[in-house]
């Protein structure tokens, strides 16, 4: 994908005016931490009091609620548990509500992320970053950068006269690649904003994004089309008339608290029904969009002449979902005396750093390396702000053999003791290495290991231990730290389905598959999981 000059200028101001925003106290006052066990919510509570100074207010002042769900509920029902616990700080005075606070969701074990998914204690958001803490020296998780780059986010719907939450998933960090200059009062009187990216579909996107409809004179949301081909998409926008923009569905959004209270009463007892689950998108808010059953029944068949099951698989579940969903609407309406809005907020083609997928953790991280201007992005987003040496090397504060041969790589935090090393475009992050052989480039992160090496490109290490490891082209490497032992896994970029046998049998020469390693580590959690990994740590490896 091709930037211009001004995206990219883009990306970098709102990456440094994030950081401004921090150190000046100016959002961030409120942040909502969901997880999915109980592990996850105390490791979520000590971290970020730990490095909050670092990712919302610099003064401490940030009140922090780390809220877990008890059985899966899927993100619509999610926000709406953790908002009632939010209710329940303000009635005890506990919790002040600011004009817009950050619900962020880091739940989810992350499949797709075996094996280093448990070896973190099956919480992928809790994935370690090149990024660290000026205040505790702890590593930024995906999770914390995700928070942290909302800052913007915050401060420009807040100015604008919104009040309620930014709901944001924590597993990808979204630099704007657009300025904003949003009136004073532009969403003093919408429900909701949604976040998109502008653009006209074309082929891929129309199969691989969620669309948001736009009226152009008001800036309001009109409806949501699912993944579909592009045809489907200009056919029926053509069939609602007027002024329409299209907009790639970002995913994360803005809900306001009159929304969220109506939501909570009509879905107050769903909420608390262990067997009950839903999503916001696509369904959820095209159920609120719809106003009327016949709008509803129309996209229910729209759904089944398009060959697509997830509608009906909703409804097979839920069948009261649009009735409860009308309900919501009709009750917000009366309150507010007006129609149900909901604004858009256009972020422009944006900067993604998605740590929840191997391809897209991996492309993020050898971005690291690029001396163009992605590179420097990259860069930036993880606060690494050094110029390239003569060989074309960013080293900060480590320590690598005066005879290594080292081109156009980042080391950051880390021993490579072996003069024999030689790195090209590789990134080695907290390492503790003897001879490190990355001729075509790859990713280290915090291992500690007599021998490294990666035998083609796309390979990545994280938590590695122990004397020595070789990875193919794509191949992946963790060390489990269970009970009994530490255990060596190997994994692989070329993996796709791991709702397979890929994921229930052992693969690749494992011991473990990667479900039953899961499973012996579901009671961990990412705290004990960093304690056993960080002994090992500093016992293995170059001092």
């Amino acid at each position: 994908m091709e930037h211009g000059t001004a995206v990219e200028a883009a990306w970098l101001s709102n990456i440094r005016d994030t950081r401004a925003l921090v150190r000046e106290n100016r959002v961030g006052s409120l942040a909502i931490v969901v997880s999915g066990s109980e592990g996850d919510q105390r490791f979520w509570r000590s971290h970020v009091g730990d490095v909050a100074r670092d990712i919302f207010r610099a003064d401490g002042s940030t009140t922090v609620l780390s809220v877990r769900e008890k059985t899966p509920k899927g993100n619509f029902l999610g926000t709406l548990n953790a908002w009632r616990e939010v209710q329940q700080q303000v009635r005890q005075g506990t919790v002040t509500l600011p004009d817009v606070g950050l619900l962020s969701m880091v739940f989810g074990k992350g499949k797709r992320l075996s094996p280093f998914t448990q070896a973190l204690g099956n919480c992928k958001a809790a994935l370690p970053t090149p990024a660290r803490s000026a205040t505790s020296g702890e590593y930024l998780r995906g999770g914390d950068l995700s928070s942290l780059y909302t800052a913007t986010w915050l401060d420009t719907i807040s100015r604008a006269g919104f009040e309620g939450l930014i709901v944001k998933w924590g597993d990808e960090v979204l630099i704007p690649g657009a300025r904003w200059t949003v009136p004073h009062d532009a969403f003093r009187e919408v429900d909701a904003i949604r976040f998109v990216w502008r653009t006209e579909p074309d082929d891929v996107l129309a199969r691989e994004k969620e669309w948001i409809v736009v009226d152009d004179a008001t800036n309001l949301m009109v409806t949501e089309y699912s993944r579909q081909d592009l045809e489907a998409i200009r056919r029926r926008r053509s069939e609602l008339g007027g002024k329409l923009a299209m907009g790639v569905n970002l995913g994360s959004f803005a809900i306001s608290y009159g929304l969220l209270d109506a939501a909570l009463d009509v879905f107050g007892s769903d909420v608390q029904n262990e067997h009950r689950a839903a999503d916001w998108d696509p369904y959820g808010w095209l159920a609120l969009c719809c106003r009327t059953e016949e709008e509803w029944r129309a996209e229910i068949a729209q759904e089944a002449q398009a060959g697509r099951m997830a509608l009906a698989k909703l409804l097979e579940r839920y069948p009261d979902f649009y009735e409860k969903m009308h309900a919501v609407r009709a009750r917000l309406e009366a309150r507010r005396h007006r129609p149900l809005r909901i604004g858009v907020l256009d972020f422009g083609e944006c900067f993604w750093v998605d740590m929840g997928l191997h391809p897209t953790l991996r492309a993020s991280l050898e971005r690291l390396t690029e001396h163009w201007a992605t590179g420097q992005v990259a860069r930036e987003v993880f606060g690494i702000s050094q110029e390239p040496d003569e060989r074309g090397n960013i080293v900060v504060n480590s320590q690598i053999a005066s005879s290594a041969d080292v081109h156009d790589s980042l080391i950051v935090d880390s021993t490579i003791a072996d003069g024999s090393s030689v790195i090209r475009r590789g990134v080695v992050i907290g390492g503790r290495h003897g001879r490190v052989a990355m001729p075509s480039g790859g990713v280290a992160l915090f291992c500690a290991l007599d021998d490294l090496a990666f035998d083609g490109p796309s390979a990545v290490a994280m938590r590695s231990v122990g004397s020595s490891i070789q990875l193919p082209e794509g191949g992946r490497h963790t060390t489990l730290h269970l009970a009994d032992g530490p255990v060596s896994m190997l994994g692989s970029e070329a993996i796709r389905n791991y709702d397979g046998p890929d994921y229930t049998t052992p693969i690749l020469g494992n011991a473990l598959s990667f479900g039953e390693a899961s499973d012996r580590l579901d009671d961990v959690g990412p705290d004990e999981c960093d304690r056993r990994w960080r002994e090992r740590w500093e016992q293995s490896g170059i001092a």
